[in-house]
């Protein structure tokens, strides 16, 4: 499955496909008058679709310092793409018409990417992805800094790993079942056996036990890629991995821990510009390193996380 769904994104793009996935989808969640608000609203669809997509290209091909505004404004018209499925009203109100976060636009003295924070905010695109999309709220906390997300992302972990610092913890390969953890690999980390289950809570699994100094788990179905938090997914080792901090920001789906970021970056990259050239052109901080990795690691898995949430969504009514 995981290689279809960027195929399944392009198959999207025609005004029929849409209007049927579309009406498919709203005859499932109940809607009145599926038929006519899909037929109302594959246009809109697309024109998401396509412009998010074009953003997205213009940002992978675009210098380092102008990226962020562009992937951010990417992934904002996909993730309206995906909400119209959802909600065929969308937008309900001008109240979720705001990005839904906020920052700090004038930095501190000796500021640092890592510890900068963003606040969530009650109303805006933020919340409303969230709840209408992943039905899970973001306010578990209302504040969060760029390190304990940054942290949560697979592929941002061997970079943690050469400042000396091992973010996550493996836990299986996509399509298996069978989970096989030793203890040891817990000691000195804040996760806990109980922690872990908490995690897996969500999830059926068939059996639990301890065994010869191993947590052993049986799923009853295999996690879904993209789509099983508190368990991200690596689009490079195509492994599931989740955080060994027991207070994680793992109530949040990948894709709007990426959101975030971008908004935290593309707010910086116009309105903090002596920093931001700064950053790029000397080079004397860290958080180089952590932004221009991040920046790749999101203009190539972005487009994967949204096509696999509009094929889930498609599966549901197989």
């Amino acid at each position: 499955m995981r290689q279809n769904n960027q195929s399944f994104l392009t198959y999207l793009q025609a005004v029929p496909n849409a209007r049927k996935f579309l009406a498919g989808s709203y005859e499932r969640q109940g809607k009145e008058q599926a038929s006519h608000k899909a037929y109302k609203n594959s246009d809109r669809f697309c024109y998401f679709l396509e412009h998010g997509k074009t953003f997205l290209a213009a940002g992978r091909n675009s210098p380092a310092t102008l990226q962020p505004v562009l992937l951010f404004y990417g992934l904002g018209h996909l993730l309206k793409a995906c909400l119209l499925v959802r909600d065929p009203d969308y937008p309900p109100s001008t109240k979720v018409l705001a990005h839904g976060l906020t920052t700090r636009k004038k930095k501190k003295q000796n500021y640092s990417f890592l510890q900068d924070e963003v606040k969530i905010q009650p109303n805006g695109l933020f919340a409303y992805a969230c709840s209408t999309l992943f039905n899970c709220s973001p306010f578990q906390n209302d504040k969060t800094n760029m390190d304990q997300l940054l942290r949560l992302i697979p592929e941002m972990s061997p970079i943690y790993h050469w400042k000396g610092s091992i973010p996550l913890l493996e836990m299986l390969a996509a399509g298996d079942t069978a989970v096989e953890l030793p203890l040891k690999a817990l000691d000195g980390h804040s996760l806990t056996e109980r922690k872990l289950k908490q995690r897996f809570s969500r999830y059926n699994f068939s059996n639990w036990a301890l065994e010869d100094g191993k947590v052993k788990i049986a799923l009853q179905e295999p996690l879904v890629p993209y789509l099983s938090h508190p368990f991200y997914f690596s689009s490079t080792s195509h492994h599931f991995y989740t955080s060994l901090s027991r207070d994680a920001m793992d109530h949040l789906p990948e894709v709007m821990i990426h959101y975030i970021v971008l908004y935290n970056l593309s707010m910086i990259c116009r309105y903090e510009v002596e920093w931001w050239m700064d950053l790029h052109q000397i080079r004397d901080t860290e958080d180089y390193s952590f932004v221009l990795a991040f920046m790749e690691v999101t203009a190539a898995k972005m487009e994967k996380m949204i096509a696999a949430w509009l094929q889930s969504e498609n599966n549901a009514g197989s």
